[in-house]
């Protein structure tokens, strides 16, 4: 009978497979929200910067620190799961 953590192993290994495919899906994936995550970031903070009425800029800055502190605790947690 097997056991559960070769179970398990087996399973990660056909999902990683799976997310891997042919050419690297996954990763171009990754890439792309990345890339989103940094336009997004981007944008609000150049709101942050022309908005001179205060409250609006204080809230720009914070959503682009929310965004780019969320999206680099997502894709660090995408990424070291690709890799292992």
């Amino acid at each position: 009978m097997p056991s559960p953590r070769n179970e398990l192993e087996r399973g990660a290994d056909l999902m990683r497979l799976l997310l891997e495919g042919p050419l690297g899906v996954a990763r171009i994936c990754v890439d792309a929200y990345e890339s989103s995550i940094r336009i997004a970031t981007d944008v609000q903070l150049t709101v942050a910067r022309t908005v001179r009425l205060e409250p609006i800029r204080s809230l720009a800055a914070t959503g682009a620190n929310l965004t780019r502190d969320i999206g680099a605790t997502q894709l660090s947690a995408a990424r070291w799961f690709l890799d292992a």
